[in-house]
């Protein structure tokens, strides 16, 4: 999430949000923080959304629950996946209004003009504001693929034509920069399809992210060459699908396709399953049936299963245990590790560098990826001929200032993150955080101290553990802390009426006995029951 202020008026380029870590315990979505926004609800113009991706679209109807008002500007599929995702908040009417490539708009201050993009999904595109003080043009997501599924390429004589005229600042997509040379195009994956099809004597499973339009494409066409009939499983892949074929992205015939109620009777040499589940997410439908769980689909021996899709950052763990129990239920696994089933999305170092040798702009920053990415693709820009002192490397919280075509670095601010815990957004912090992985890690000490008015003990206290011991073998532990605290309790001479006071003592003696006799720091939970 980016914004753009002319004028005292804020656009904003793209709303997305990211998916918890390891350690982000029992959070479901981290949303951006637009607590800068809030101040200033007046001054948010509008929304562009460069493609259908949740990271980058998907904040927006948390977003928009805030900002009813804010018109968000996108192409058809970008506009037809935000309007699926926010029927499940029928209380946000949103103000969408489709843009299409090549087009050109004034609003308010901002003058913007949309630039065709290829990516891993349809109908991306880059964004360009012609302001008082320069053109700033924003990449969105994007590679160089001549041939891509639906024979739209990136717009490179559209670039250029920005390029004559003057780009003064550009922000460009840094994921690939690491990676030398180009990306290969998306169309010979489904020259790899057909192979495995043709060779495949069982169930075939076809794993994808469900934004993957093309990718869906080949295997569509795949299975029909192969003369097997298709079924999508998985709650955004069957709802996208659709969708993606109602506006003219993907092209099948009813006869093509079963429902999932129908595969069991079908031959399982003439049926192939896309579905969801390629990073190894518990509850998704490859994952049950790597677990031999999932209610309508089970594996066997001769079955094959494509993971068509990237092993994304913290998620190797997950795709390799799918992985073992995939090939435990009998399955073979085609993967990216051993057949060419997936090509990114994003352009590769040699693709950038013939980009800004296109775009030639005065000033750059990077965006998007990890911080070793930005540092590259700054690196790719300088030998490019930007001035180095015209490269930013920023990260989030950072503001850029473009004024009469140069750029420097504005005041910085704390950006933050708003986690998303089940129905409850924002109310969990770093510091609730930190005490889950406490618990996670060392347990939990429950103590119950009964006491008068008065903070007086007068009975013997109890102490109860989760985490912290095997109970069944280590009870006697528990007596001993009991006593141990008893004895705390009875030196601290507490009758001053100080509830407080009794907590203290409770954590520090439960805390010290802990450590001496487990070398753990579990979570201390003091419990007052006043009699």
């Amino acid at each position: 999430m980016a914004s753009i202020e002319v004028d005292g008026r804020i656009a904003l380029i793209d709303v997305g949000l990211t998916f918890p870590d390891a350690e982000h315990f029992g959070i479901d979505l981290i949303l951006p923080d637009w607590r800068r926004l809030r101040e200033r609800p007046d001054g948010v113009h509008c929304a562009v959304i460069t493609h259908g991706h949740e990271d980058h679209m998907g904040a927006l109807p948390f977003f928009l629950r805030e900002f009813p008002s804010v018109p968000v500007y996108g192409t058809k599929l970008t506009l037809a996946l935000i309007a699926a995702k926010l029927e499940e908040h029928p209380d946000i009417t949103p103000d969408l209004r489709e843009v299409e490539a090549g087009e050109r708009l004034q609003t308010g201050p901002f003058d913007i003009e949309f630039v065709g993009v290829t990516h891993s999904i349809p109908d991306g595109m880059a964004v360009a504001f012609h302001t008082p003080h320069g053109v700033v043009l924003h990449s969105g997501d994007f590679k160089l693929d001549q041939t891509p599924i639906d024979g739209r390429p990136t717009d490179l004589p559209h670039l250029a034509q920005l390029g004559d005229a003057g780009v003064t600042l550009l922000l460009a997509d840094s994921t690939n920069a690491e990676t030398p040379g180009h990306v290969p195009s998306e169309s010979r994956i489904g020259r790899t399809l057909r192979e495995v099809f043709e060779g495949a004597q069982g169930r075939l499973i076809v794993t994808t992210f469900a934004s993957h339009v093309h990718r869906v494409q080949q295997v569509i066409d795949a299975s029909v060459e192969a003369g097997r009939k298709v079924c999508f499983v998985g709650r955004s892949m069957a709802r996208n699908m659709p969708i993606a074929r109602d506006i003219g992205y993907l092209h099948y015939d009813d006869g093509d396709v079963v429902e999932l109620e129908e595969v069991t009777g079908t031959d399982r040499e003439r049926v192939v399953i896309i579905c969801t589940g390629s990073q190894g997410e518990p509850y998704a439908a490859l994952s049950l049936m790597a677990a031999g769980q999932h209610r309508q689909i089970s594996l066997q021996e001769g079955d094959t299963v494509v993971m068509a899709s990237s092993v994304i950052p913290g998620n190797e763990s997950a795709i390799y245990r799918t992985i073992n129990g995939l090939y435990r239920q009998g399955a073979q696994v085609v993967h990216r590790g051993i057949a060419d089933v997936h090509v990114s999305g994003h352009a590769a170092a040699d693709e950038l560098k013939f980009f800004h040798n296109i775009v030639r702009a005065s000033a750059f920053v990077p965006v998007h990826g990890e911080y070793r990415h930005l540092l590259a693709h700054a690196r790719i820009a300088r030998e490019t001929g930007t001035p180095p002192d015209q490269v930013l490397v920023c990260e989030d919280g950072d503001t850029v200032i473009l004024a009469n075509g140069r750029v420097r670095k504005g005041e910085r601010f704390e950006p933050g993150r708003v986690y998303v815990d089940g129905l409850g957004v924002g109310d969990v912090g770093n510091a609730v955080l930190r005490e889950r992985g406490k618990l996670s890690e060392e347990g939990i000490c429950v103590a119950v101290v009964q006491t008068d008015q008065h903070s007086r003990i007068i009975d013997e206290p109890r102490v109860f553990q989760q985490g912290v011991i095997y109970e069944r073998e280590q009870g006697d532990l528990l007596d001993e802390a009991a006593k141990v605290l008893r004895e705390a309790l009875d030196a601290a001479g507490h009758g001053d009426g100080d509830p407080a006071a009794v907590r203290r003592t409770v954590s520090s003696a439960l805390g010290r006995y802990w450590h001496d006799r487990t070398g753990r720091r579990p979570v201390i939970l003091p419990i007052l029951v006043e009699v």
